[in-house]
């Protein structure tokens, strides 16, 4: 068999909960033998957004801290959140970022659907680039979900590698995200 022969062949439920469900699959592997894979999937949503808003004049990036359990700790990354069924992902992105940080912004480009952690996950995101600019915000009144608590941080761009350092130091997580802006950045 070749390469483009590969596919699923079944999916079977393993355990469902609130929003993850976690199957296993059977599928044919390269060489044309038949393989399992067990997969972690979104319920009950659309795939994700994530954020990347930057302050203008100011050239900020906007960045949000909280405790994230699966990791044990607190964690730096992009403003996010699931897309809810009726919503598209630019709506999504505009609700969230007033959520978490109270900022209103404008979008700039949105990603195709791309995957964060495709060897574990079938969970897509959009990348959502935004402008947030400073003289239209008003009073910044976040709407957290009962489960979060989150700080938004202001960090210029040539000061984040810095900023996370530091957070890495004090115990603090950083969504790898974050990381692969900054190295993307650093190219140009």
């Amino acid at each position: 068999r070749k390469s483009h022969d590969m596919k699923i062949l079944s999916k079977r439920p393993l355990a469902r909960g609130s929003w993850l469900a976690l199957d296993a699959l059977r599928w044919i592997g390269p060489k044309g033998d038949e393989r399992t894979w067990e997969v972690c999937s979104r319920i009950n949503s659309k795939g994700a957004v994530m954020m990347v808003p930057i302050l203008r004049p100011e050239n900020k990036l906007i960045l949000i801290r909280q405790f994230r359990p699966p990791t044990g700790g607190w964690v730096y990354e992009f403003p996010a959140g699931l897309v809810n069924p009726g919503e598209t992902p630019e709506e999504t992105a505009v609700r969230e970022l007033r959520e978490e940080t109270g900022y209103v912004g404008e979008i700039e480009s949105v990603s195709p659907p791309v995957y964060t952690s495709p060897g574990l996950s079938s969970e897509y995101i959009h990348i959502v680039k935004m402008r947030v600019d400073s003289a239209k915000q008003r009073e910044l009144r976040t709407e957290f979900d009962d489960s979060e608590q989150i700080e938004t941080f202001l960090v210029a761009p040539d000061e984040l590698a810095d900023f996370l350092a530091r957070a890495n130091a004090a115990g603090d997580r950083a969504d790898a995200k974050i990381l692969m802006w900054l190295l993307a950045s650093a190219e140009k």
